[in-house]
Parts: structure tokens; sequence; C-alpha cells
């Protein structure tokens, strides 16, 4: 399961949203500060459908296991989800009933792939307006989830290893969101999550079943971090100096996201699972943590980072972009073919 949320830092990719994940160091149980600095790094390109442009691997389940999306050739051509496993590739397709656009959140370990697809619902002043629907890989394709009645831009931000899927969208008020489930034991259905304030999105999921939430209130102008498990929704303490603070991703009991000010000028942070925040030593983001404590983000100069917990361990290689991070320090992402620098395609980078 991928433990953090795709809505990450950087635009990366022809065809991706501006959320991405810009890089990041293998983890090591002792010395991380040594390992992570003295790791070699070896690029490999994964095998791709014949005939594609571009395309970028965006969320992992471990090592051997990952998913992503390519897109073809052609104006009118749709991005196709892709599942890479045990060295083989598999075209999902593009998500059922979409017009355009495709998103692809997690995989866990069965290989179940989870998504978005974007459908156009109507024209304004001559431009068509349109909405994001969930979607589920199923017997070698994407398949439509269920949505409740009076709902739109339903999104899927993570899928468990039994295969519950959290995700969130917007329900009767159009001005917040709300969090919604698809549980793995009654196939076909899904529920909004109980216990929790209006506005609320998923950022992630922990093994446990501690669901990461940022609530945001547009009208208030506040964005608040939050725990959910069994019903029961308890907020973060905002970090010292801050304002607000959001949620970008957990593993194992640690919390990772930014402290924002009133202007919401960000600073990454942890909290470690007493619920204490902690900075991260010039850190401005922080994007994605790993099951050994591996925290990918950005510096105060936008330079990708690396720490160990709250210990800097390091800037990223520099040959490509990463949106995905495996236990073992395994990098995932998109990586330009040799000779050229663009368009990029599905790569992985293991530490040697």
């Amino acid at each position: 399961m991928n433990p953090k949320r795709r809505n990450v830092t950087l635009l990366a990719a022809t065809f991706l949203a501006a959320s991405a994940v810009t890089g990041i160091a293998p983890s090591a149980q002792a010395a991380p500060q040594a390992a992570a600095q003295a790791c070699a790094y070896k690029a490999t390109h994964l095998p791709v459908p014949e005939g594609i442009k571009a395309g970028a691997v965006t969320a992992t389940a471990g090592a051997g296991l990952y998913a992503g999306e390519v897109e073809f050739p052609g104006e009118d051509s749709l991005q196709h989800a892709v599942l890479w496993s045990g060295g083989k590739v598999t075209d999902l397709g593009p998500a059922a009933g979409a017009d355009f656009d495709l998103m692809i959140s997690d995989v866990n370990t069965r290989g179940t792939v989870v998504g978005q697809g974007a459908e156009i619902t109507g024209v304004t002043e001559g431009f068509p307006s349109w909405s994001w629907f969930p979607v589920v890989s199923r017997n070698g394709k994407l398949e439509k989830l269920p949505v409740l009645p009076d709902t739109h831009d339903v999104h899927t931000s993570a899928i468990t290893e039994n295969g519950d899927i959290y995700g969130h969208g917007y329900g009767a008020d159009p001005n917040y969101t709300e969090v919604y489930k698809w549980p793995a034991d009654q196939p076909g259905t899904v529920v909004k999550l109980p216990g929790l304030p209006r506005g609320s999105q998923v950022e992630g999921v922990d093994s446990d079943g501690t669901v990461a939430i940022t609530v945001v209130d547009n009208r208030k102008g506040t964005w608040l971090p939050y725990l959910w498990k069994d019903g029961v929704a308890k907020q973060l303490p905002i970090p010292a100096g801050a304002a607000h603070a959001q949620v970008t991703g957990i593993s194992n009991g640690y919390v990772i996201g930014k402290a924002l000010t009133s202007d919401f000028d960000p600073s990454a942070v942890l909290w470690n699972k007493d619920g204490k925040a902690t900075a991260l030593p010039t850190g401005q983001s922080a994007s994605a943590i790993n099951s050994q404590g591996l925290i990918l983000g950005t510096d105060k100069k936008l330079v990708p980072s690396l720490w160990q917990l709250t210990t800097g361990v390091g800037a990223a290689p520099s040959d490509g972009m990463f949106y995905a991070l495996t236990g073992d320090g395994t990098l995932a992402g998109a990586k330009a073919r040799t000779g050229s620098t663009f368009p990029r395609f599905p790569a992985v980078w293991r530490c040697s």
C-alpha cells in the first residue's frame, strides 16, 4: 500500500496533475544518514505497452509491484492505467466512462489499483465542465466504483491490504468535502465515514487502519490535521508558531505534513506516535514517508531533501522524477530515455 497521498509537491510529467514527488533516497535500519548519503542508485526503465509517448509510476505496494499511468499519441487518446508485477506489465486500459484524464492513487499487494477518471458533465460558457469519479481494477480493467446519491468529484486516496478503499468528494454541501469508504467485505457498496468534521480529505491510511485527514474550511480559511479510527476523530496539535497545518502522509504511526503560517507559508513537520510535532530541519514541505521513517520533501530553497524522522540525510538523485517509495527505499517514478531529457517513461531506482 502506498502510505502517502499523491497530491504532494511539484508538477513532474506531461500528463500528471500538479501533485508529484520529486526525489528520495533509500532508508536503512542503522546509521541512516551514512547509508543514504553513500547509496548509489541504478535506474531501470520498466516495460511498457507498445507505442506510448510518456508515462510514470505513481504508486507502489513494495519492490516489484507498481502502478501508474501511460499516455498514447493522439489528441483524443485516453490515458491508461498500468500494473507492474514481477517484472511484467499489464495494461488496465482507460477508466471506464472517462472522457479525459486519469489519476492512479494507490495499489495494494494483491495488485488492486485505485484512482479516478474525469467525465464531462456539461458546458459552461463554451467550455466543458467535468467531474472526477472513482475507479478500481477488476479482472484486468478499470471499473467505476459506486458513489452515494448527490455526490460529485469523488476521489480515491488509498487502498488497504484487505481491500478497503478510502477517498473523499463533495456531497449535499458543495463547499465542503466528506470522506467515503468502500468496504472490502461489502462489495459494490460505499459509506460515508462517521465522526469527521466537514471539509475532511483523506491523505493516507496506516497499516492499523488509522486514516490521516486534513480538514479544509475555505469559508473560515483554516486547515487542520486530524487522525480518524473506529469512528473517532482526533485533532493533531498545530505546530508551535503555526496558524494551520496540513497532513500529507502517514506510516507506522508517524504523520508528516506542513505547518502553515497565517499567510499559508509552509514548513515541514513530523508528528511522532505520541502526537508531538517537530519541525524538519530546513524543511519547507514533507510529501512522503515510508515504513522505516524515511521522509521526502523539499528544503527552503525547494531542493528535494530527505530526513530519517527528524534528522536530515541528504539530497535526492537528479536524473528523474519520483512519485512513489517502497519500504526498502526503492524509488519509482519517471525518467527520460538515454540521450534525451523529455518525455519521461516509467522507471525505478534501486540502491546498490
